[in-house]
């Protein structure tokens, strides 16, 4: 059983490995596309409208914009194998992962912060409606669940960013102090924009886990014994609840960082958002490509932490390693 357990894991690593290079191969290829599709010539946004054509000539050249789009791909793809995610072209000489490591840095940490917020206040909100269901409180925080759902990340950031902020002055209406834990200050606001996102999605995922602990055997066994409600909840009831609150945040970590990116913009915070807006400004291809491939890539790792959280958290899986 244990030489089972062994190959499991090495075949999931293996199918995460390569959805890591397939991922690659689609990201690169496709932004390469994409921004052609687009009007416009990474040289003159560089340069300016003001520059001559021999001038914006040799930068296309020096970029390698006059080779065949086949050849520029191959190029790309080559130097991702090789782990290079090519130079900057508004930034010449410099490599882009040196510039966007900083910017990654700080979406990170937001992230990070914003999935705390979304479990602190997700788990409860959800293990409440299930012990509360079928009632109008239930009913109500459905409703409210549903609704932040359908509200966009950018649209919510704006309302926190104008009543929290503007309005009552309880955090600063944008920027970063670069230095933990003054760094405090400033993300907890944007990450509470993210939380409208995550948040209800992990209310809704624990109260119908919960209603199905609560229907389980083992639940009404210990009811019928007598075990007090709260012991029943904690023992039984939110274990059971939490188990694919941990897939889902897999999930939805790597999408996190994404959805980052316009509250980032709201908030005038300097993370991959603000070098994604400078590179589209420029049409600085490698700088878009290389934002694109760490967010997709950071979609299948989150998602090869969660299986294994899920083998380290549920003995039934154990088991049948």
């Amino acid at each position: 059983m244990k030489k089972i357990g062994i190959v499991l894991i090495v075949q999931t690593l293996f199918v995460r490995a390569l959805q890591i290079v397939i991922v690659g191969l689609f990201v690169t290829v496709g932004t390469n596309l994409l921004v052609r599709l687009v009007p416009g010539d990474p040289a003159r946004a560089i340069l300016g409208e003001k520059a001559s054509a021999e001038v914006v000539g040799a930068l296309r050249h020096e970029l390698g914009l006059d080779q065949p789009v086949i050849q520029q791909i191959a190029g790309a793809l080559g130097r991702l194998l090789q782990g290079d995610l090519g130079t900057s072209f508004a930034y010449r000489g410099r490599e882009v992962l040196s510039l966007i490591a900083p910017g990654l840095a700080v979406t990170a940490s937001l992230a990070a912060v914003a999935i705390v917020l979304s479990l602190v206040m997700g788990v409860p909100v959800g293990l409440w409606l299930a012990l509360v269901r079928r009632t109008a409180a239930d009913l109500v925080g459905r409703l409210g669940i549903t609704i932040l759902l359908a509200l966009p990340s950018f649209m919510a950031a704006l309302i926190i960013l104008y009543f929290l902020s503007l309005k009552l002055g309880l955090a600063p209406a944008g920027g970063w102090a670069g230095t933990w834990p003054q760094n405090v200050r400033y993300v907890w606001l944007p990450a509470l924009a993210l939380t409208t996102y995550l948040g209800p999605l992990i209310a809704r995922t624990v109260r119908q886990a919960a209603l199905d602990a609560i229907g389980q055997p083992f639940v009404e066994a210990a009811r019928a014994r007598g075990v007090p409600l709260r012991s029943i909840v904690l023992r039984h009831v939110l274990p059971n609840a939490l188990l694919p609150v941990i897939t889902l945040v897999g999930f939805n970590a790597g999408i996190l960082v994404s959805g980052a990116v316009t509250v980032e913009a709201v908030f005038a915070i300097p993370g991959l958002g603000s070098k994604l807006l400078q590179a589209m400004a420029t049409r600085d291809l490698p700088v878009m490509q290389g934002i694109a491939l760490i967010t997709a890539v950071s979609i299948v790792l989150f998602n090869l932490l969660a299986d294994f959280l899920n083998i380290a958290v549920d003995p039934r899986i154990r088991r049948s390693l």
